[in-house]
Parts: structure tokens; sequence; C-alpha cells
């Protein structure tokens, strides 16, 4: 299983797109490595807590939602070379200001990467 290193895994995430949205937050990711296939989304924190994953969802470029629950190994989450998905989490607010996350997944062929995140937000 190939191991990427840590300063890789930061490149997943857009710099400066986290930002508050309704009840909660979002932000971008995208695949400047390879192509990938997600099979789960293991955990978010937030600034060392824990964030509830239900309700959460992936939206594509294209406009399609999909809830974070709904990936799987059987239903997977296609994530080519370029693409950029938008994280959206209802009920958590994040207040103006610096923020660290870390997003946990499961990528096929590869196994749980921890994708970190430092930003702020306006």
């Amino acid at each position: 299983m190939p191991a990427i290193p840590p300063i890789l895994l930061k490149k997943l995430y857009v710099s400066r797109s986290l930002r508050a949205e309704g009840d909660g937050f979002a932000l971008d990711l995208t695949n400047p490595i390879a192509p990938g296939t997600i099979t789960s989304f293991k955990g978010l924190e937030a600034d060392g807590s824990a964030v509830p994953l239900e309700g959460a969802v992936i939206v594509s470029a294209t406009g399609e939602s999909r809830a974070v629950a709904s990936i799987s190994a059987q239903s997977p989450l296609l994530f080519p070379l370029g693409a950029i998905l938008t994280l959206r989490v209802g009920g958590v607010t994040l207040p103006p200001g610096p923020h660290s996350l870390k997003i946990r997944v499961v990528v096929q062929d590869v196994g749980p990467l921890e994708i970190p995140v430092s930003d702020e937000v306006a």
C-alpha cells in the first residue's frame, strides 16, 4: 500500500476555501495527485473536536450532491485527477478566525488518509 507524504495530502485542500455556510461550514478539496476512489469517510475533526458527519454532503463541480454516509466500498465516490469537491457540514459553526481540521477518509488502493486543513473563516 503506497503512503502519501503529508506535504502532498495538504495539496488536497483548496487554500482559502473554508467558509461559514448556513448553519455550518464548507470547504473545497481538489485532486492534484492521481485519480482516486474514496470508499469511506472515517471522521472529521475541527479544532481538536470530533464533528458529526450526519447530514454532511459532498457536492461535485457539476452540482451533484451526495451524503457522506452513503459512501462505501459498495458505493464509492470517484475523485478524478483535477476534480474539485465541496464538503458541506451542517449543524457545526466555525467562528471567524483560524481553524485546524482533519478529514479522515479511506481511499481504494491507498488505505486510510488524514487530510490536514489549516485555514481561517473570514
